[in-house]
């Protein structure tokens, strides 16, 4: 990868579903949740030397900029940018756009979340490298991974037949998370993958669709005249994202840009990747006993199959449990199917309802 490249992590995330662990305070990017790296620090070491720390963007939630700072001393701390309220992705990706232009006009941008698992470190390089390629001429990239099941909480990407070039396809549609009997139809198609949240693309070309798409967007966020590191650049920033609407980059601009032939490519990756978005996608990709059992600390399975426990404090039994999932957590203990793990944001709401906001 040349000096033209940089790289942007979403680290804005909450991680609900990843509740009790995952807090305000404490979101599932600073997780360590397969390694002894939390997720954002594996996400920023994959790119492996291939880019100059001047080079990566880590754009987070405001009450977390000082730890991430910490978390990746490497990063100049200008290179740590505060967003003073969540507004989705199409925000995030804007303000990062914005900043990489101020720096270096002509760029391509890898844009990756944060807390995703990625198995094959060398591959997942070798297909940003193709993506760069593909970006070329104004396409807006995506990466896609073939579905193994009917996922019903990933994203979907519909490609065509047409082989650009080794993998590359143009996009016809996205779809949003469905429903069991759609994920079905999806993964027998054959032409539909995960939307894995990647892109890649020519800096100029997203200024240019989210000039044609999200244009009040743009307009707000090109209008910033202070930096990262400016002392009155937080208060700019607060006063600008107050009146931005929360939409994501991928019902913003990519959806719409599909629409134009030729405009939206996506490359079939052939790396190990998962969102982490749940316990039951914790389960999955652990080593099970000879039950099917998962565990991260201290349990003990009695008569129980297809369970999973998370736990550091102390040993948790299971007697005559199935398709089960136990948090436990100094002050919060979670029990729950895993057919039910999705509904975990319903336990987030509860809380608030209930003024528990200590467990947040």
């Amino acid at each position: 990868m040349t000096s033209s490249v940089w790289a942007v992590i979403m680290a804005g995330g909450v991680g609900a579903r990843f509740w009790p662990l995952s807090r305000l305070e404490r979101p599932k990017q600073f997780l360590s949740v397969f390694s002894a790296e939390p997720l954002l620090a594996e996400t920023v070491h994959r790119l492996g030397g291939q880019l100059d720390a001047a080079h990566i963007l880590v754009v987070t939630n405001a009450l977390h900029v000082e730890r991430t700072r910490e978390l990746l001393p490497e990063l100049p701390p200008e290179n740590v940018i505060g967003e003073p309220v969540g507004r989705n992705t199409a925000a995030c990706i804007a303000l990062s756009a914005k900043l990489i232009r101020d720096r270096e006009p002509d760029s391509r941008v890898i844009v990756l979340p944060a807390d995703h698992f990625v198995g094959d470190a060398e591959e997942f390089l070798c297909t940003l490298e193709r993506a760069l390629l593909a970006c070329q001429g104004g396409h807006l990239v995506t990466l896609g991974i073939a579905p193994d099941r009917p996922e019903t909480g990933y994203g979907y990407i519909q490609h065509g037949e047409e082989e650009l070039s080794a993998g590359v396809h143009p996009v016809r549609t996205f779809a949003e998370k469905p429903n069991l009997a759609t994920a079905l139809r999806f993964l027998r198609s054959g032409d539909f993958l995960w939307n894995s949240g990647i892109f890649v693309w020519e800096n100029d070309a997203l200024i240019a669709a989210l000039e044609t798409w999200l244009p009040e967007t743009w307009e707000a966020i090109a209008a910033l005249q202070g930096a990262p590191g400016q002392s009155d650049f937080g208060a700019e920033l607060a006063a600008c994202y107050a009146g931005l609407r929360p939409v994501s980059i991928d019902v913003g601009v990519m959806e719409p840009a599909a629409r134009v032939a030729g405009k939206v490519r996506v490359i079939r990756a052939s790396f190990p990747w998962n969102d982490v978005g749940t316990w039951a996608e914790v389960h999955r990709m652990l080593e099970g006993d000879g039950e099917g059992n998962t565990t991260q600390g201290e349990a003990l399975f009695v008569n129980s199959r297809n369970c999973h426990v998370q736990a550091d404090r102390r040993t948790v039994v299971l007697l005559g449990m199935q398709d089960t999932i136990v948090v436990d957590t100094p002050d919060a203990l979670l029990v729950c199917p895993l057919s039910q793990d999705q509904e975990i944001r319903q336990v987030i709401q509860r809380l608030k309802e209930e003024g528990l906001h200590e467990l947040l």
